[in-house]
Order: C-alpha cells, then structure tokens, then sequence
C-alpha cells in the first residue's frame, strides 16, 4: 500500500518507525512523473552572446561530457557551462561514473532557461581578439537538482533552495554562489597547496569546512568530503565580491592576475550525512514534526507533511 495513503496512529510510532515513513512518503512523492514543458532556447545572434539551455527533465547523462580536470561541463560556443548536481538525500555523484549518471533525472535549474551569457575575448599586443580565448564570461556554473529516476534515497532528505545567482556584469564583479545543501565534495577543488577552494572569476576563495561533529576534515580527502553536506555558509548568497586586478609598468591590466577581492574566504558548516549514530539530526524540523504528529495522536495522511 501506497505510504502517502495510509492512515497512521502516529502517537504510537517509535523515532525510526516514523522516520521510515516520513522516507517511504519522500521517496515516494519523488518517484511521480511530472510533466515537463521544454523551453526554447534563443538561437545565439553573435558569438558573443549564448542562453542557457533547459536542463529539466533531462537524463543526467545524456548531456555534457567530463572534462580531464574533472568537471562536468556543456559547451556554448568558445565557452563553458560547469554544472554542479544536487541529490535529494545529500548523495555525491561521481560525474565520471557514466552508469551512476543515468540512474539520476534533473528536475531543477538555479538559472533559467534562456538567461543571457555574455562573452568578451582576449586580445593579441595589437589588439586583435583571439577567437577562441575568452577573458571574461557572465554566467560559469549552474546548480542542477536531481532525483533517482526509481524514486529511492540512499538516506534521509535533505533541504536544497535553487537560488538564482546574479550574472557577472564585469571581470570586476562576482556574486557568492549557494553551498547549503550541497555535498562537501561536489564543489570547489583542491588547490596545489592543499586548501579547498572555489573560482570565481580570474580569482578564487578558501572554503573553510566547519564539521559540527568536531572532525578535522582534510581538502585532500575526497571520500571524507563526500560523507558531509553543508547546512549554513557564513556569507550569504548572491554578496557581491569585487575584484582589481595588477598592471604592468605601464599601467595596462592584466588579464588574470588579481590584487586584491573582496572575499577571501568562506566558512561553509558542514553536516554528516550518517548522522543517526551519533544522534543528531541531518533534517532541521524534523524533531519538530515528529513532536507535532505524536501531540496531534491523530489518524491523518502524511502526504504533504514532508
């Protein structure tokens, strides 16, 4: 029987019993198949000028391509598109592990379709632009949500908010991306010297991870990293971070070595995603709403309650 149609004396139910049930509902309610009407995409006037495409509803798979670096990436023209994947229940994706790829189905974009993506090229010492060196590009990533395509968690749910994030105006201005929600080892890399960091622009900042389990956690560990999920970031997304950069002797800038940037650093708190041993709990609220259906020691239905 269908977990989001069973009538439930919830007073009753022990701490794992209701946890299993607030599972079986999510993961059920996140099985249904949605309708999903496809944007169309501006055909790009120049190259110059590209639109994000629509992602939604798409096989995690069947776009993009992983980069030698180990990005997964789209291309629009001379540029790129870095996407980052967030799960439902906090689980890493290996973007090289093509077969893990296809069990996942996209379901939301931070920035939307047809959101315009600006373009401006490097330039040789006379002046002529290069025609595949781009210096500057308004919009670089973009936060993917997805969900098994059988509708199961591999743990319990997590909250995610898709929020959009500003395009760049200039090479002088950037916006704080949104880390909450995302698992540690989805995002960033780690520098030659080994601090975790994040690019924005020509520039970069430190990601300082703060495990409320007192865990040192190293940059360099990945499968330490994929264990966490970040749950508060201490400078708000969409901030503005302005960046100068160096010149020559003859005042001329250069093209990608920074002065100095407004943020340096950001401290994301990260959560264990295996935190029922520990007896803290991944899902802010719900304590609460265990609390709330034994008070109620009603028979109600738990759809929509989770």
């Amino acid at each position: 029987m269908s977990a989001l149609a069973l009538d439930i004396d919830y007073a009753s139910l022990t701490d794992a019993e209701l946890d299993t049930l607030i599972r079986e509902a999510t993961a059920e309610r996140s099985s249904r198949q949605t309708v999903h009407i496809p944007t169309a995409v501006n055909a790009s006037p120049d190259r110059y000028t590209w639109y994000v495409q629509d992602y939604v509803g798409r096989n995690a798979a069947g776009f993009g391509y992983t980069s030698l670096g180990g990005d997964r990436l789209d291309r629009y023209g001379a540029g790129y598109l870095e996407f980052i994947f967030v799960t439902e229940d906090g689980t890493f994706i290996d973007i090289e592990d093509e077969k893990m790829l296809q069990k996942y189905i996209v379901t939301g974009q931070n920035i939307a379709p047809n959101t315009e993506m600006k373009y401006i090229y490097q330039t040789d010492s006379s002046g002529k632009e290069y025609s595949s060196l781009i210096d500057f590009q308004s919009v670089t990533t973009i936060d993917l949500t997805v969900r098994r395509m059988d509708g199961t968690l591999s743990g319990d749910p997590v909250s995610f908010e898709l929020i959009p994030i500003t395009p760049s105006p200039d090479k002088y201005t950037q916006y704080i991306r949104n880390y909450v929600g995302k698992n540690a080892a989805s995002f960033g890399y780690t520098s030659l010297g080994g601090e975790r960091r994040d690019r924005y622009g020509q520039g970069n900042v430190r990601l300082n991870l703060v495990a409320d389990d007192g865990v040192y956690i190293e940059p360099e560990n990945t499968d330490l990293l994929k264990q966490y999920i970040v749950v508060s970031q201490d400078v708000a997304p969409n901030s503005v971070m302005k960046l100068t950069f160096l010149k020559d002797s003859q005042g001329k800038e250069y093209s990608n070595l920074v002065d100095t940037q407004t943020y340096e650093n950001i401290t994301l708190y990260v959560h264990r995603l295996n935190a029922a041993s520990s007896g803290t709990d991944p899902i802010p609220g719900r304590n609460a709403f265990r609390d709330c259906l034994r008070r109620t020691g009603s028979r109600e239905r738990v759809q929509g309650r989770t």
